[in-house]
């Protein structure tokens, strides 16, 4: 939208005089949304290929709705972080965005670095800034041929009333209810537009949830889950287009004397689209800005799947020298941290191995007795409700170089609408006993008791990359077998 405007000083002077005989003409204006990016680089090149064919057939408005960094070291770890994806979504043609959790993840001067680069317009409905930084807009109305089109954003907050990640990202920000302040604004906006479409980092069941209320939504183009959906609920139209830009949802709406007389979705393969030269280009120099992010740590002698990259994590954790000759007896990694899903066999690049870890994470050191890893391992399993669902219970969230068996009741919960867990079994560990445990700063943050912590934890300032590149290096390019077994089962009482 950012010649739109030259677009109508220009069309005023293509007007003829006798127009007003003649009957109006409809026309097309696309919508492009992506979601989840993570920092892939290596398709944007295509979707600007796909911008640019649908700028040949009309007006286009590109939207993101969140999660634009945090998963490539090339953008993670540059000199300005998250600014080399900036950097290409401006020359893509981004025109608004909406914040997801992952944006907060390298504090809030990261965040205003990218704000303040950014050729687009940033809205978020449901944050307040706390601190120095510019607030951030609700929503943005854009009006095109008579039609006003709104964009809400919205951030999901099912982590205890924010956001998820580290508390630490929060501070000078706060939240108020992800779904109630996006139904409230929909409400607000609903006489002052003719399409409304919400840009939701809340997951695709909250999605579905808004649209249950007899939201005003017309089209809820959402993040966060990483689900492939595209269709009507309720009265609402619900995209996703997984992450990474794998998929890209099209929006073509047709209007009409500044009616929206008729809209129809696409969902397209990223990969069917060729790589525009210019884009592909500034890639590669972004790639080349670090050498040493293409330094051949290691090669992988069979392919690893993500429980395989967990699994070498936490060796990684059990294996590290720690102070005072601390050796770990139990090790846990969130599987939600191990952000890749898949490592190729052969040769194993810095980058590759920091796209594991994004978040550059610590660890913690200390002890624990088995009542209490069964605490935190219950509470994250059967975390979450039907108004407020957690996305990362209700599943073996937290992956251990021992072996637990998650005892799972035969009876659905009213609360959560799942099978709660009610024990878990340690079949290595005794009971009463304590043992020295390592873990990631976000496990001890974030789940485990703070006066635990406090009290029977060190912080460390070694980060688990550290650890991750010190075992790599061990097998070098002898090479290493990953174990893709998972230890962590699930069974019914």
């Amino acid at each position: 939208m950012r010649k739109l405007l030259l677009f109508f000083a220009f069309a005023l002077f293509l007007v003829p005089c006798n127009a007003s005989a003649g009957k109006p003409k409809g026309h097309h204006l696309y919508i492009i949304s992506t979601n989840d990016m993570h920092s892939n680089i290596d398709d944007m090149p295509r979707l600007a290929t796909l911008v640019q064919e649908y700028e040949a057939k009309g007006e286009v408005i590109v939207v993101d709705s969140g999660d634009r960094i945090i998963g490539n070291a090339y953008v993670d770890d540059d000199s300005r972080p998250g600014m080399p994806m900036i950097e290409l979504m401006n020359e893509v043609g981004y025109d608004i965005v909406t914040l997801g959790n992952h944006e907060f993840d390298k504090g809030p001067a990261v965040l205003e670095n990218m704000i303040q680069g950014s050729d687009f317009a940033w809205v978020c409905a449901n944050v307040e800034v706390l601190g120095d930084m510019k607030p951030i807009k609700p929503y943005k109305i854009v009006r095109y041929k008579g039609a006003k089109i709104g964009f809400v954003g919205v951030v999901t907050t099912d982590m205890g009333g924010r956001p998820a990640g580290n508390k630490s990202s929060y501070t000078t920000f706060a939240f108020t209810p992800d779904r109630e302040t996006a139904y409230t604004i929909g409400e607000r906006l609903d006489d002052r537009c003719d399409f409304e479409i919400l840009l939701s980092h809340m997951g695709f069941e909250s999605d579905q949830r808004l649209a249950a209320m007899d939201s005003e939504y017309d089209w809820i183009a959402g993040g966060h889950s990483h689900d492939v959906a595209g269709g009507y609920y309720d009265d609402s139209y619900i995209s996703q287009n997984r992450k990474e830009i794998r998929y890209v949802t099209i929006a073509d709406l047709y209007i009409e004397r500044g009616d929206v007389e008729h809209v129809t979705y696409e969902q397209v393969k990223i990969a069917d689209y060729a790589k525009d030269p210019h884009i592909e280009a500034i890639v590669e120099a972004i790639k080349a800005r670090d050498p040493e992010l293409n330094t051949v740590e290691m090669r992988m002698l069979q392919p690893a799947t993500q429980d395989g990259i967990a699994n070498f994590t936490n060796k990684a954790l059990a294996t590290y020298p720690y102070p005072d000759g601390f050796i770990p007896e139990v090790c846990f990694y969130h599987y939600g941290g191990v952000r890749l899903s898949h490592i190729a066999r052969g040769d194993v690049k810095r980058v590759t191995l920091l796209n594991n870890d994004p978040f550059v994470s610590t660890i913690y050191i200390g002890e624990m007795t088995a009542e209490q890893m069964r605490r935190f391992i219950l509470d994250k399993y059967n975390s979450g409700t039907v108004e407020q669902p957690d996305k990362e219970s209700h599943y073996n969230y937290f992956r251990s170089t021992i072996p637990y068996t998650i005892v799972v009741s035969n009876s659905i919960s009213p609360i959560s609408g799942k099978h709660d867990a009610v024990d878990v079994l340690f079949p290595t560990l005794e009971e009463g006993r304590t043992y020295r445990v390592a873990m990631c700063n976000y496990i001890a943050e974030n789940y485990i008791d703070e006066a635990l912590v406090e009290t029977q934890f060190e912080g460390l300032e070694i980060t688990v990359r550290e650890a991750m590149l010190r075992l790599a290096r061990k097998y070098g390019i002898k090479g290493y077998t990953p174990d893709n077994n998972v230890y962590q089962t699930e069974t019914k009482e």
